[in-house]
């Protein structure tokens, strides 16, 4: 799609929503947010790489129709376009979600420094790829010339029904499984595009049935649950996913589900579509039973089971109870294999009053391997309050592995929220990790200043700025 074409109905749907203020409840906001990263640390004076993004958000709802706008601008231009259309028909909830974006790639997804999981032996980091190494990939007609268009990455629509206390929920999912994500796994990211290097280009013009090439390629996901509450109290969730499974990242922006690859016109690379391309298949991917609000003897029982084919069953059980009035009582037993009886992790909190001490065994041999004591205070209360919280964390060595100072102060319309990290060095030293300090001004009616500065060991990290008005 073609950044005129995009602009030019933008423009038109924002006319046509502006000719209906009369009649329509118009909100939204509009956010500036600017990021300035250092080149290095060497010296006091050094170059900044800016990166300058504003998103502007619109809902304009009309006799109960709500139309909205999620748009991103950086400077590239235009980085996504979300359209939402929300209504109610009777019992039925409907959300219908459009999403289209520019394709970005990734230098360092090239000889290390970003990857889908953390290596410090190569110095990779799981994660969003660094602003200034993300490249704009996308090549609107084929021609092999990077042009940065906007592209369609996927359709979601939303069904919920809720008739006699059950509550229906479909989502079904139509998305181009190729579309780059500079994200890794460490921020919930499951697709793996190490391919988008900033070396080739995404051909937005065509479509294909083979996966993993530098062509669009749709595939199709649906989730379903269901969800009801006893005569007890006890709530019941059950969900079911075909084809589809963790997050899908697109730059900014990220969405609940991703559809899986093999669920493609074609089983992979080289393979023959089904029916010439006519039709998908449909994979079980992943089975959900929630069961909460159980109460035993003044326990509170919830358990979280969850059922992926060619793999072991898992399931959480959280439990919290009081001891007269005095603490309460939290403790979370995971087992990634309940059919053996294993238990995988054990995580035991007391809170009473402003203290929290937790047990935390790793490997479920009833055997704390780490222990965390939260404290949190509010410093001179009757006048000028401040909120401190501390954390200490301790290991089977009995040094410290983390300690970490959070202090916020609110006067009138400004606060200061400012946190310090020290961490073990495996020897029992404490190692200064970094300081964060945000600043935040409220002056009412909408409009918000607020900035970001993070300092480490190796100097200034990056300092963020932004500009917020909301109406």
């Amino acid at each position: 799609m073609s950044r005129k074409f995009l602009s030019a109905s933008l423009a038109l749907i924002f006319v046509i929503g502006l000719a209906t203020t009369a009649q329509a409840d118009v909100t939204g906001s509009f956010d500036l947010h600017i990021l300035a990263l250092p080149m290095g640390s060497q010296t006091e004076a050094v170059q900044f790489f800016f990166d300058i993004q504003a998103n502007l958000q619109v809902n304009i709802t009309i006799s109960g129709l709500t139309l909205g706008f999620d748009i991103g601008f950086g400077t590239t231009g235009i980085e996504f376009a979300i359209i939402n259309l929300n209504t109610s028909l009777g019992a039925l909830q409907v959300n219908d979600q459009f999403v289209f974006a520019e394709p970005f790639g990734c230098e360092l997804f090239t000889g290390g420094g970003v990857s889908n999981s953390n290596d410090t032996a190569t110095g990779t980091l799981a994660g969003q790829c660094p602003g200034n190494n993300v490249i704009a990939i996308g090549d609107g007609n084929g021609d092999g010339i990077q042009d940065a268009e906007v592209g369609f990455v996927k359709k979601r629509i939303g069904l919920e029904l809720n008739i006699a206390g059950i509550t229906v929920n479909n989502l079904a999912i139509f998305e181009d499984v190729d579309f780059p994500d500079i994200q890794g796994t460490g921020g919930g990211g499951t697709h793996e595009h190490d391919h988008f290097d900033g070396t080739v280009l995404y051909d937005l013009s065509e479509v294909n049935s083979l996966v993993d090439d530098q062509t669009p390629t749709f595939g199709f996901g649906d989730v379903i649950s269901i969800s009801g509450q006893t005569v007890s109290g006890i709530t019941v969730t059950g969900l079911t996913a075909f084809c589809a499974s963790g997050r899908n990242f697109i730059k900014k922006r990220n969405f609940d589900w991703e559809v899986n690859k093999a669920c493609t016109a074609g089983f992979g690379n080289g393979s023959t579509p089904l029916e010439g391309g006519a039709k998908t298949p449909i994979l079980f991917e992943l089975e959900q039973l929630w069961i909460e609000g159980i109460e035993l003897g003044g326990i509170a029982i919830d358990i979280h089971t969850d059922f992926v084919p060619l793999k072991p069953i898992s399931s959480v059980i959280e439990a919290s109870f009081t001891v007269v009035d005095l603490a309460d009582v939290q403790v979370q037993l995971m087992s990634m294999n309940i059919t053996q009886l294993e238990l995988s992790s054990i995580t035991a909190s007391v809170s009473s009053g402003n203290l929290t001490l937790s047990l935390i065994d790793l490997t479920g041999d009833l055997r704390a391997d780490a222990t965390r004591a939260t404290l949190g205070l509010v410093l001179n209360p009757n006048q000028n309050p401040a909120d401190l919280t501390i954390i200490l964390e301790t290991g089977t060595g009995g040094g410290f592995t983390l300690v970490s100072f959070a202090l916020g102060i609110s006067r009138g319309i400004l606060s200061l929220d400012t946190l310090t990290t020290f961490t073990g060095d495996g020897s029992g030293n404490l190692d200064w990790t970094g300081t964060n300090f945000a600043l935040n001004v409220d002056y009412g009616n909408g409009f918000v200043l607020s900035s970001n500065a993070l300092f480490s060991q190796s100097g200034l990290g990056e300092v963020d700025f932004n500009i917020g008005i909301t109406f």
